[in-house]
């Protein structure tokens, strides 16, 4: 008698059934995407998201395979320089993409709800609600904006504070990375735009932060 499969094996069965799925659509004809980028990439975007499992950055922004190069963190974060060291997992991807691929435009792109930015507001307030050490190490990267943000707006977490400093820490990964010289210089010479976005989940509306105010505007 065959044993029930547990939730947890249906989930892998389904990711399993999914590449299936994958091989047999973007392999199966002669003009196939996928073998064709198995010679290289060059993507014309790089994103640097969130990991909350509800942004799917392919999904959202309707890419194929090879359009946009993606690193995916809590909080969508980019650590200053000297940051004992946690800003090499983001920086290297950077470098791959706007060093070795030059890619011509790089977005930081939040989202709402974003519970990397609720433990950094917490945290801002004194009140840390997480015992996960490297989260914590993590979302500290993110406390000297969310105490600017408290110190404007209030100190109560509602969804408003939290938009607000879900924005203003898009704005603050720009800053860290215009604060490496090396890529201000690709900026500066017209070889990178750089752009700020903030994804809706509940409506699914993408707001744009201008360049010069720094304020966000529905696309």
């Amino acid at each position: 008698m065959n044993k029930p499969v547990s939730s947890d094996q249906d989930g892998i069965a389904g990711l399993l059934q999914g590449v299936r799925s994958f091989r047999n659509r973007e392999y199966g004809d002669s003009d196939a995407l996928m073998p064709r980028l198995a010679g290289g990439q060059q993507p014309k975007a790089m994103m640097i998201a969130c990991a909350d499992s509800r942004i799917d950055p392919a999904l959202i922004f309707g890419t194929r395979p090879g359009d946009l190069f993606v690193v995916r963190v809590v909080a969508n974060l980019v650590p200053p320089p000297d940051t004992d060291g946690l800003e090499s997992a983001v920086l290297s991807a950077v470098e791959v993409g706007l060093q070795t691929l030059n890619i011509p435009h790089l977005i930081v792109c939040g989202h709402s709800q974003c519970a990397g930015v609720r433990t950094a507001l917490n945290a801002a307030l004194g009140n840390p609600v997480s015992d996960a050490q490297a989260l914590r190490d993590w979302a500290r990267v993110a406390e000297p904006a969310c105490c600017e943000v408290i110190a404007e707006h209030g100190e109560r977490v509602t969804e408003n504070l939290a938009r607000k400093a879900e924005q203003r820490l898009i704005l603050d990964s720009l800053e860290n990375l215009r604060a490496r010289p090396w890529l201000t210089d690709l900026e500066t010479r017209g070889k990178l735009t750089l752009h700020g976005w903030w994804f809706d989940i509940g409506t699914g509306d993408i707001w744009i932060a201008d360049p010069k105010s720094g304020k966000f505007a529905l696309a």
